[in-house]
């Protein structure tokens, strides 16, 4: 993984943590500051430069409402800053649009509802195995 799939899952890992917190982000951010950037995640190409724009303003946003670390980027990412290395690989729900890194790990025969998106409130896709 070079080092701008390293920064992509860094914003992906902060669109998990608002698609987790969709309501009570928007809540504490207001709408202000909310809207025109969550439209952006919402329905722009994550590799675009507008869509991490979007993410870090949002993240901003949420600092500034007294979110601590906000969404969870860092100010600056040095070497040793980059996020863990990825889990072992287990079957869950992923994000349909591919925005985001939440996964939703399947619980075994008691999962039996998929998870909906809250950026594209759509069901959620199954992957792993």
């Amino acid at each position: 993984m070079g080092d701008g799939a390293k920064a992509r899952r860094v914003y992906e890992d902060a669109v998990e943590y608002l698609c987790r917190n969709v309501d009570a982000v928007r809540e504490l951010i207001g709408p202000d500051r909310w809207d025109a950037s969550f439209a952006v995640i919402r329905d722009t190409d994550p590799s675009a430069d507008a869509w991490r724009d979007a993410v870090r303003a949002l993240h901003n946003a949420a600092e500034t409402a007294g979110i601590p670390g906000g969404l969870g980027l860092r100010s600056t990412m040095g070497v040793g800053d980059w996020p863990s290395a990825p889990t072992p690989q287990s079957v869950g729900w992923v994000c349909p649009t591919g925005r985001c890194a939440r996964v939703d790990l399947h619980e075994g025969a008691t999962a039996t509802e998929t998870p909906t998106c809250a950026l594209a409130v759509r069901p959620m896709r199954l992957v792993g195995g």
